[in-house]
């Protein structure tokens, strides 16, 4: 039961990630929790509606969003806590950001019989010194 949660919320996690670069409203508005919050590396905390707005608006636009490894999760009842590494490629307000990798941490919750994420933190990796590793 376990791994088939397990595999039912990283589908979910991979249909979001592709929304999000098709920039798929009903997809979007499927998969995110109402009370959904996105921390992107800045630190900055956007809202369901603060992020699909700048979605669409194309103040943010992925060029590219991808995993680029396994998906670690840890399932519970009525929550699942996804993360992996994955890379990104976007432009914020007409700024590129280079193409990158970072961490993410997703948190789904069953409602009504649907996994929707409601917590997501982006960290980003960066390449350090061995001697600050």
């Amino acid at each position: 039961m376990t791994d088939d949660v397990a595999s039912q919320v990283i589908k979910a996690e991979q249909d979001r990630i592709q929304c999000l670069l098709d920039v798929d409203r009903g997809t979007y508005d499927r998969l995110h929790a109402a009370e959904y919050r996105l921390c992107n590396p800045t630190g900055t905390v956007w809202t369901k509606a603060e992020y699909l707005d700048l979605l669409t608006t194309g103040r943010v636009a992925y060029r590219e969003l991808g995993l680029t490894g396994d998906v670690d999760a840890i399932v519970g009842t009525d929550i699942t806590v996804l993360r992996y590494r994955c890379v990104i490629e976007l432009t914020v307000d007409g700024a590129d950001i280079p193409r990158h990798e970072a961490w993410h941490t997703d948190v789904y919750t069953n409602a009504s019989s649907t996994w929707r994420c409601v917590w997501s933190q982006a960290t980003g990796i960066m390449d350090l010194p061995l001697a600050a590793r």
